[in-house]
């Protein structure tokens, strides 16, 4: 899942004849970070920023026409959870995968079983570096207001947090083994570390996070085999001084 900015590009008529009301300048940013948004919202634009900020933050700007953004959102391959503190080291927040829950005749089987029913019933697992931007313009027809949003990072706040924190795992190990094969990566990991720190990994999750990350040019695909970018490189470290002592341990970056 992806941080979403907005940036004012320009205005459609003279702004000096008919200014914005709003004092909106180019350059001007608003900031979806997946958690709290950072900047000032004209009252005018919420509905166009707000379907903005959830297509690109779900899909990174990957999906084409005909698609529904959130089909790409990798929480449709996660098991149910229950929140306990001792997992926040692992996951940043604190949920623990349920795997089982016999009373409700529930069994997650990575790769099988769905956290729920996608949007238009499909999931879509992302790939490449192509993106889109989303292009809006304010209808006050005497300015024209435009505006230009795009996905320009993982999201490391709010639910996005344990899916950010996967991901970093993973380019981790691209770090350690060049050229690894994607359907190898699980094998870099315990069964406890796929299965029992949220969300659980199997091989289209894996997939999911790898797309999320080619997308932002951390890593490299070619012919299935991930090798992380010197910019891969670079966000990893950034990632690592991040944690404590405690979480670097459980994580074992």
């Amino acid at each position: 899942m992806f941080k979403v900015k907005i940036t004012v590009t320009g205005f459609g008529k003279d702004e000096q004849k008919y200014p914005c009301h709003m004092r909106y300048k180019i350059g001007d940013e608003i900031i979806f970070d997946g958690e709290t948004i950072a900047g000032r919202i004209c009252p005018s634009m919420v509905t166009n920023f707000a379907q903005a900020f959830r297509a690109l933050q779900a899909s990174g700007g990957r999906h084409k026409e005909g698609e529904i953004p959130a089909s790409y959102y990798p929480f449709w391959h996660s098991p149910s959870s229950l929140y306990d503190t001792a997992y926040k080291k692992y996951d940043g927040i604190g949920f623990r995968p349920t795997l089982e829950r016999p009373d409700e005749g529930y069994k997650f089987v990575a790769d099988e079983t769905l956290f729920d029913t996608p949007p238009g019933g499909r999931y879509i697992i992302g790939k490449g570096k192509e993106k889109q931007t989303v292009n809006m313009q304010c209808n006050d027809s005497h300015t024209f207001a435009q505006f230009k949003a795009k996905a320009y990072d993982l999201a490391d706040k709010g639910d996005s947090l344990p899916y950010y924190r996967r991901a970093m795992t993973i380019l981790g190990k691209t770090v350690k083994k060049p050229g690894i094969a994607m359907d190898k990566i699980l094998d870099e990991y315990t069964k406890n570390e796929i299965n029992n720190i949220y969300p659980s990994l199997g091989q289209k999750m894996v997939a999911v996070l790898v797309g999320e990350l080619e997308l932002l040019d951390y890593v490299d695909v070619k012919d299935n085999k991930v090798t992380a970018t010197e910019k891969g490189k670079k966000k990893l470290d950034s990632f690592i001084k991040s944690l404590t002592a405690e979480e670097k341990k459980a994580l074992k970056v």
